[in-house]
């Protein structure tokens, strides 16, 4: 069995980072008096972006928690796809990896060829 502990801790670290903004973008905005309508496209595009972050932490923070509950079972470290091992490397740059490098470059591809539509060229 391969030791995960750091891995493990790095998850740990990442989760509470991902948890803590997110508690943190929830405050509600103070209201503001009436704006300009240049202030507020400006608003609404920074609210925008932000809710798009959000998003992504929030996506992330699964990811994180699913790998930190593939861990506890003793299923952290295996392809979902070919069922081998996730190369080392790979699982300390990306934690929460679900795909060995060649399974990911695959569904890349195949992603890729789903997207592609011949009538846009």
């Amino acid at each position: 069995m391969t030791d995960y502990s750091a891995i493990k801790t790095t998850l740990l670290d990442k989760q509470k980072e991902l948890s803590d903004r997110l508690q943190a973008d929830q405050a509600p905005e103070e209201p503001k008096d009436e704006l300009g309508l240049d202030e507020s496209a400006q608003r609404w595009e920074a609210s925008e972006i932000k809710n798009g972050l959000d998003d992504e932490a929030a996506q992330e923070l699964n990811q994180v928690n699913e790998a930190l509950a593939r861990l506890d079972a003793d299923e952290y470290g295996y392809c979902k796809s070919c069922g081998n091992q996730i190369g080392s490397a790979r699982l300390e740059a990306m934690p929460f990896a679900t795909l060995c490098i060649d399974c990911a470059e695959s569904a890349e591809d195949n992603a890729d060829l789903e997207a592609f539509d011949p009538n846009e060229y």
